[in-house]
């Protein structure tokens, strides 16, 4: 966006971490195991089902809140079975139809610890060969585990990344974006973020910060390589393109929330209907994530805007239309 703005930006990187910068003990958490012959691990107590979770499987619990825990699920899914995402912070989504095993390790004969239903948002861990070791968040019923050690209680409306353990740096920290990589960032001393995950002295870490928008670049939507991928290429197949950046200078027709009867969103998700480019003559649909929300409000009905996204579907469920991930949106200054 041109004008000034504030741009929020959540970054997932990796940091090298030095023994002596560690801050503090991190606290150990409970674990639990899965007493029945299946669960329901779902997005918020009583919400959205993400995944099964099968008997016997063990997952680190992060917190409970009524009848309800919080926990983690990790294991190895078949790599063709997901694709990339940008959605809340992920880096992956099941893509499989009808969902995929999530495996206790690499390889078609390992046990199955769960089953992720097609939609399931994932954080990568790490790869090997054609199975990508994942994680998420979710919650399970209080009553469906056998859980060993003490469990932190999570207040109503809590989230996941409340009651994550944190890092403290004592000094200047460079920050890198790979273990091997180039440096990103410097963290000054005080300055803290969630740990995700360690591996010897290497220290995974997620950062939320702000950037100034005029410091920073003009606009994602001068900048998006797109290969000229057109609405009917998504349509006609759309598991090919999931993922995949798209530039499109759209017209506006309204702002919506979705329905519970359109299952390619969150029910409550806001999305921009719109016309496609120039020379479709079919409508696209447009998630809006929380920062962008405010443009979109101040959008009117055939306003012309040039708008940047990642597609989440080529063909919905309910319309036959794509579905895009908003990162960046653009008003022009008249109306065509």
């Amino acid at each position: 966006m041109r004008a000034a703005m504030l741009r929020y930006v959540r970054i997932l990187i990796a940091v090298v971490l030095l023994a002596w910068l560690w801050p503090a003990t991190v606290q150990a958490q409970a674990t639990g195991r899965v007493r029945v012959a299946q669960e329901n691990f779902r997005r918020e107590p009583n919400g959205t089902q993400l995944a099964a979770v099968l008997q016997g499987t063990e997952v680190r619990v992060l917190g409970e809140q009524g009848g309800w825990v919080l926990v983690e699920l990790q294991g190895w899914i078949w790599a063709p079975s997901v694709g990339q995402t940008t959605r809340e912070g992920f880096d992956l989504t099941v893509s499989a139809s009808g969902g995929e095993n999530l495996r206790a390790s690499p390889g078609g004969r390992a046990a199955i610890k769960a089953r992720l239903l097609e939609g399931c948002l994932l954080e990568r861990v790490d790869a090997s060969g054609n199975w990508i070791e994942v994680r998420r968040r979710g919650w399970l019923w209080r009553a469906s585990l056998d859980i060993s050690g003490t469990v932190a209680a999570a207040g109503p409306g809590e989230q996941e990344a409340d009651i994550q353990p944190l890092i403290t740096a004592r000094a200047p920290l460079a920050v890198y974006a790979t273990p091997d990589g180039d440096t990103i960032a410097t963290f000054e001393p005080g300055a803290q973020a969630q740990v995700l995950g360690r591996t010897g002295d290497w220290i995974r870490i997620r950062v939320d910060g702000w950037v100034y928008g005029p410091a920073a670049l003009d606009s994602a939507t001068d900048l998006a390589d797109t290969g000229e991928i057109t609405p009917a290429q998504l349509r006609a197949d759309p598991g090919r393109y999931r993922g995949a950046l798209v530039r499109w200078r759209v017209q506006f027709i309204s702002l919506r929330r979705a329905e519970r009867s359109r299952t390619d969103f969150e029910e409550g998700e806001p999305f921009i209907h719109a016309r496609g480019p120039a020379g479709d003559a079919g409508f696209v649909y447009l998630a809006v994530p929380e920062e962008l929300l405010p443009i979109a409000e101040s959008l009117e009905p055939l306003d012309y805007v040039t708008v940047v996204g990642r597609v989440r579907t080529g063909r919905s469920s309910l319309l036959g239309s794509p579905i895009i991930d908003l990162t960046d949106v653009e008003k022009e200054d008249t109306r065509r």
